[in-house]
Order: structure tokens, then C-alpha cells, then sequence
């Protein structure tokens, strides 16, 4: 691009007006080439039409009975239904639950000075007597 002159008097003056664009130009074009090619466009999109179900009226949930508790005292002693039990009788008083009443969550109350040795035992005691699902509680004096 010629610079304009104009001749004021007997100098000759240049004119500097503007800034040259060109560069600027390239470079934004060049990014938006390359925005333009680097964009991946998902055409593979799907679209469900979900039919969702509407309750005329809530559903009457059954009553269940509580959970059964069993509670490791800061010696380790297992007391549940109110008496103190050994392991074994335990295990055979939650088989019976199991199979009569269908039970398979306990909730498992420890005290918070007890070993956790005697807790991990009476959680094996659970499993073994077939209760899937425990419910720990950690009771802090």
C-alpha cells in the first residue's frame, strides 16, 4: 500500500494513517480454519420417547416388622432380644428370624469403647445366620 503524500509549501509530508490489518487478518481467519476442522459435530445422537407411568392412587406399602438389634456391650458380651447370648445361639436365634419373618437387614449396635475384634465377630455371626444387609450404630457414652 503507497503511502499518500501531499506537498504542503515546498516539503513533501507522508501520511501514516491507519494500521495495516493484513497480518491481524491472516491470523483470525487461520483460527477460525482450524476451529472449523477441529470440531468434531455428533450426528449420532438419539432421542428416546419415554412414556413415563402415572400412579392413579399411592400404593399401600406393607408394614414391616422392625429390624432386629443386637447390641455388643464394651466386654464383647452379645445381647439380643433383651438377653445375653453366645455366638452360636445368636446365630441360630437370627437363622430362626430369617426363616420365619424373611429378615434380611440387622442393625448392629456397638459400644463405642468395645474392641473392634468383637465387632467384626459379631458381623460374621450376622452373615453367617444369613442377614445381607447391616445397619452399625456406634453408641458413644
Amino acid at each position: 500500500m503507497a503511502a499518500r503524500t501531499r506537498r504542503r509549501g515546498r516539503a513533501f509530508l507522508e501520511d501514516e494513517g491507519g494500521i495495516n490489518l493484513t497480518p491481524l487478518l491472516d491470523v483470525i481467519f487461520n483460527l477460525i480454519f482450524f476451529f472449523i476442522l477441529a470440531t468434531t459435530l455428533r450426528t449420532d445422537e438419539t432421542f428416546f420417547d419415554l412414556v413415563l407411568p402415572e400412579a392413579a392412587e399411592e400404593p399401600v406399602r406393607e408394614q414391616q416388622p422392625p429390624f432386629p438389634e443386637i447390641f455388643v456391650l464394651q466386654d464383647g458380651t452379645l445381647v439380643f432380644d433383651g438377653q445375653e447370648m453366645t455366638p452360636a445361639a445368636l446365630e441360630s436365634a437370627l437363622r430362626m428370624r430369617v426363616e420365619q419373618e424373611n429378615v434380611t437387614r440387622a442393625v448392629l449396635s456397638v459400644d463405642g469403647d468395645a474392641s473392634v475384634q468383637k465387632q467384626v465377630d459379631a458381623m460374621t455371626v450376622l452373615r453367617r445366620a444369613g442377614i445381607a444387609d447391616v445397619i452399625q450404630r456406634v453408641r458413644t457414652p
